[in-house]
């Protein structure tokens, strides 16, 4: 089986040195360095760290197992350093600076190289054996129990398994993750965990291999001690990666006894080449950018700084071209520039000749998608464009996905200008080409793309310079300047920046492309071409002034907000819990209607199950009683009234109680005089509020100073500002200057001993 046996090192640190160990168990440390002869380059992991006694000094050591490059030899250079933990997120992290790399200098931040890209980071219980999931430690069989916690002294992602009783069916258990990523021959892996257990095991069979059982990659055993130890093994795949994989821990025969336990923790399983390789674990570089792949950005070239997240505060200061666009590189969000940045017309259409539209989503969120299977040809510009950028460099962009690996060449016109390879299988990838402009009679400018293998396109771009930048979209209209401007779409103004939904002109008015929408600067304007126009005081629909007071009663009375409301007694008293009479017998719930006339009503109420069933009521009153079948052996009963008119329908709800303390019970109903629901801003009512104690109302008693009005809506800061100011009476006035779309108005009562 494929087990790779890596040999070990103990790498020590002169005992008359003044360096220090820093480096930790399931660190990831590499040595690299140019010698008069030869590079060398060392890749290890660390599995013990210790100090030792040479002489009269100590010396720290720690020992490395050798995944890849050179052994050690003595008179070499050993300088280690970490880039990163297989388990310890806090470590994961390094600085990169080189000056003697491919396309040097340049200094990187990386991160996560064996946490991000790991095949198997379980951090919680609750996993299915043969269910891919990178992310939940899973049992396998019926014989154990499996507990996680989060971390202890000398261990972190801990899950315990515990012998429960027999297996009912002798079928093997233990440990076995299911990975969700795919992997095949020859690729080498790195599995990297804690154990330990309740008592000593030996020959603990661990494998990896397909997760049917039909084959194995690699089978090993371990001893499993009663204290934490590191283990680290490493395999080689030897199977094609067309089936599911899965790592066992098979305890069948080591946890013999119930309450036998076995615990794994710090579980990783990760591919060599994502700890070796760190160019995608970069999250940022500063200097020569040439190598960085960014999936929006595509291939970086040149000098600058490359960032995943960027924060700044003081001055910023831009000479150039400013773009926020969203995470796929469309500039939809915000862009200020060069107006005319993508000269290439309509590139939401895509319009490579003989390509087919499929109904595939764009990385960029808009325009088409198409699929090319021969050569085929996209316009770029006019033959005068071309003839006057000769020499100048151009950048050519376009989203890709291909579902096989391939190659494909650009030409513009009869000149190659690249031959890129597929390096992304089965999702959309950005490449790009940088060419110089070069003459040609052909009539007009275009790009051709020969392809071996079919591919799907879409957002393409041509842009000055040698980067590509964010994509920004353009339309069949494509108005050629050289002017900077600023255009939003997320929000704000959308179209395309050359031929935007709106556009600011020089007069200060904003108008739509078509000019059917103007708003002027002195706040006046008009749709649909001037046969809707507004002044301040007015307006006007062709040749009719349209006043409030021109309408007549019954269109005032369609403006109007409908609403309804319910008023009645809130409460039911018994002297005790072995009364059968309350004060009152019955209470009357009056329905209001405000603003139309109902061609319908229903009363329904709110069953213990929560659904609403009918009351058996069609009218405005409903007479309710204590023996009401809708109580459902409750003390509390909502009932929900609803009015139809003009095919909408309104409604109210109001509650009632059963009390046994009526003489001390205090019940506070608030009512509103036009109704709960106003529309189009206009907002007038009044609010009362109503106290009772037992069946009878005691408002009059209380003074206008033991009445406190309190509003919450969506703004808290204006709300704070609102209830700053007391509001005291039984009655409280309402406009549109104290509800701001949606607000709630609650009002709290003090009862003193002179007011009951």
């Amino acid at each position: 089986m494929s087990v790779f046996r890596y040999p070990k090192y103990k790498i020590r640190i002169d005992p008359d040195s003044d360096k220090t160990q820093g480096l930790q168990t399931g660190d990831i440390v590499r040595r690299q360095y140019a010698g008069r002869e030869r590079s060398v380059y060392s890749l290890m992991a660390v599995l013990e760290t210790g100090v030792e006694t040479v002489g009269n000094r100590e010396a720290p050591y720690f020992v490395g197992a050798l995944l890849d490059g050179d052994e050690p030899q003595n008179g070499e250079l050993l300088d280690f350093v970490r880039i990163t933990s297989l388990f310890d997120s806090t470590r994961s992290g390094a600085l990169y600076l080189t000056a003697s790399d491919s396309e040097a200098p340049y200094m990187d931040v990386i991160d996560g190289m064996a946490t991000e890209r790991s095949l198997c980071y379980p951090g919680m219980a609750g996993g299915i054996p043969d269910i891919p999931d990178k992310s939940r430690y899973a049992v396998s069989g019926d014989g154990l129990a499996a507990d996680y916690r989060a971390a202890d002294a000398e261990a972190s992602r801990i899950v315990r398994l515990t012998r429960t009783v027999p297996s009912s069916d002798g079928t093997p258990f233990g440990l076995k993750q299911t990975l969700e990523e795919s992997v095949g021959h020859p690729e080498r892996l790195l599995v990297s965990f804690k154990v330990r257990a309740s008592k000593e095991l030996a020959d603990v069979p661990i494998s990896f291999g397909y997760t049917n059982g039909n084959k194995a990659d690699a089978e090993d055993r371990i001893c499993v001690s009663t204290w934490w130890e590191y283990r680290l093994w490493v395999l080689t795949v030897e199977y094609p990666k067309q089936y599911s994989r899965s790592f066992l821990v098979d305890l069948t025969r080591q946890l013999t006894s119930e309450g036998d336990w076995c615990e794994i923790a710090d579980l990783n399983i990760v591919r060599l080449s994502s700890v070796a390789a760190y160019s995608d674990a970069t999250k940022v570089r500063v200097g020569k950018v040439a190598g960085v792949v960014d999936p929006v950005f595509g291939v970086l070239d040149g000098y600058g700084a490359y960032f995943q997240n960027l924060y700044a505060t003081r001055n910023v200061n831009i000479a150039g071209t400013l773009t926020a666009g969203d995470e796929n590189g469309f500039s939809s969000t915000f862009y200020v520039g060069k107006i005319h940045k993508n000269v290439i017309p309509n590139s939401l259409g895509c319009a490579f000749n003989g390509a087919t539209a499929v109904e595939i989503p764009t990385p960029v969120g808009i325009g088409k998608s198409v699929r090319i299977t021969a050569d085929s040809r996209l316009m770029l510009q006019s033959a005068d464009w071309r003839k006057a950028r000769v020499g100048s460099y151009y950048c050519f962009s376009v989203w890709i996905k291909s579902d096989e690996a391939g190659t494909f060449r650009l030409h513009q016109d009869e000149h190659l200008i690249g031959e890129v390879d597929i390096t992304v299988i089965g999702r959309w990838q950005r490449y790009k080409a940088v060419f110089p402009v070069r003459a040609s009679e052909a009539l007009p400018m275009t790009l051709g793309i020969t392809s071996s293998v079919p591919l799907l396109l879409t957002a393409p771009q041509l842009e000055a310079g040698r980067t590509a930048t964010p994509y920004q979209a353009t339309d069949e209209v494509l108005s050629y300047t050289e002017d900077y401007g600023a255009w939003f779409s997320k929000g704000g103004i959308g179209g395309t920046i050359q031929h935007p939904l709106l556009r600011l002109d020089e007069d200060g008015s904003i108008s739509s492309r078509d000019g059917s929408f103007v708003i002027n600067p002195d706040g006046t304007g008009h749709f649909a071409g001037g046969r809707f126009k507004w002044s301040r005081d007015t307006i006007e629909l062709r040749d009719v002034t349209i006043r409030w007071e021109d309408l007549d009663e019954q269109a005032q009375e369609q403006l109007k907000p409908r609403s309804v409301s319910l008023t009645g007694g809130t409460a039911f008293h018994f002297a005790d819990e072995a009364a059968s009479v309350s004060e009152p017998a019955s209470i009357d719930i009056i329905a209001t209607e405000y603003n139309f006339s109902p061609t319908a009503r229903r009363w329904e109420y709110q069953a213990a199950d929560g659904t609403w069933k009918d009351a058996g009521c069609r009218n405005a009153l409903f007479h309710l009683t204590p023996g009401f079948h809708g109580w459902e052996g409750r003390e509390v009963l909502t009932l929900r009234y609803t009015a139809a008119s003009g095919g909408e329908e309104y409604t109210a709800a109001h509650t009632v109680f059963k009390l046994t303390d009526g003489e001390s019970a205090y019940t506070v109903y608030v009512e509103s005089k036009n109704g709960t629901t106003f529309r189009n801003g206009i907002v007038s009512t009044v609010l009362r509020a109503r106290v009772y104690k037992g069946g009878e109302e005691i408002t009059g008693h209380i003074p206008d100073s033991g009445f406190r009005w309190y509003r919450t809506s969506a703004d808290s800061a204006d709300d704070e500002r609102w209830n700053a100011t007391p509001h005291h009476g039984q009655e409280i006035t309402i406009t549109g200057e104290d509800v701001c779309r949606k607000a709630v108005f609650d009002c709290e009562v003090e009862i003193t001993n002179d007011n009951q």
